[in-house]
């Protein structure tokens, strides 16, 4: 009997060591997924449009969220979407994210990240490519954002985009500015351009699209009336900046984009931001909100140094020769890089 009574007390206590154990390892599993549903962590990313330098920052978010611990498969599901420009289908797909659950939502582009911001005020989003979060209504300040939203400010180096262009292009006094009239970001920059071109002594003029169909006709124009032209990160000129190039070189007119990617596609020069660091920092930043840290009191992270390039093959379908000098102090992009 006593041997049948302690089989019967060590049978007892395994069962509650067991169920102590597994409870223990469904507490820790716990600790890598989504606090609301207790599967892996939902990341929901819109993107703007398609361009190459959006999809440089959307490729390097996800690194940057993989690199810090957030891996699609393992312990993170990531939806994509890309609202192709149209600001009512940014709208509702910002809601699906929204209604779909995500437990962090991060914007590429200023507009996706205001449909973002417009969708929620619970969700912690994380902007990238995001040029005047102040300016565009998204935080409170850059210091301080104040609600759910923070990330990463691609300020342009303006100030040292034009003077590499000078030093290029020494004989260049009038430049046009060229973004489209919607885009709260390029409105900024631009006025940060004129502003630098300004004290450089140059002379700008203002020219900007509502939208695609006018871009061809408006760089035709601007073409033959100025020396040089400067575009502001704009999404909606850099998703037709096949034909932005395509009537700057019928006319020989030098482009300087903001954007590294754009040298590479026709444009002059730049002092360019690496856009995919611009994403992993931006992923780097949405991991530390999922690790805990308190979105509201997180500062914009501001990336504003960058490296000068120089397209040669472009200068040579310009008719240009450049400064040997400032060609040295650059690197020299060959297109399709």
């Amino acid at each position: 009997m006593k041997n049948k009574r302690m089989i019967m007390v060590l049978g007892i206590l395994v069962v509650i060591l067991g169920g102590a154990f597994i409870f223990s390892e469904t507490e820790a599993d716990s600790d890598s997924q989504s606090p609301n549903t207790g599967e892996a962590f939902k990341i929901g990313i819109l993107q703007t449009t398609s361009h190459p330098a959006l999809d440089d920052i959307t490729a390097g978010t996800i690194e940057g969220l993989k690199e810090n611990g957030y891996s699609e498969g393992e312990n993170a599901t990531v939806n994509f979407q890309n609202g192709q420009g149209d600001q009512n289908l940014m709208n509702t797909m910002a809601q699906t994210l929204v209604d779909e659950g995500a437990d962090l939502l991060v914007g590429i582009g200023t507009p996706a990240s205001q449909a973002l911001a417009n969708a929620t005020s619970d969700i912690p989003i994380i902007l990238a490519a995001v040029s005047d979060p102040v300016g565009a209504g998204l935080v409170e300040s850059e210091e301080a954002p104040g609600g759910n939203v923070t990330g990463v400010k691609d300020q342009s180096p303006v100030k040292a985009q034009l003077e590499l262009m000078m030093e290029l292009l020494p004989e260049t006094k009038d430049i046009a500015l060229f973004y489209s009239s919607g885009e709260d970001n390029a409105r900024a920059e631009g006025e940060r351009a004129e502003q630098a071109a300004k004290e450089l002594g140059l002379t700008t003029v203002t020219y900007t699209a509502s939208g695609t169909n006018e871009i061809q006709q408006l760089v035709a124009k601007m073409a033959q009336e100025v020396d040089a032209i400067y575009m502001p990160t704009d999404n909606t000129i850099a998703s037709a900046f096949d034909t932005v190039v395509s009537e700057a070189t019928r006319y020989e007119t030098p482009l300087i984009p903001t954007v590294d990617t754009m040298v590479a596609q026709g444009g002059l020069a730049t002092v360019g931001i690496n856009q995919k660091q611009l994403g992993f920092e931006s992923g780097r930043m949405g991991a530390e909100v999922l690790d805990g840290r308190e979105i509201s009191t997180f500062p914009v992270f501001v990336l504003n140094e960058g490296e000068a390039l120089v397209n040669l093959e472009q200068a040579e379908r310009l008719g240009l020769t450049l400064p040997e000098a400032a060609v040295e102090e650059a690197t020299v992009v060959q297109p399709g890089e």
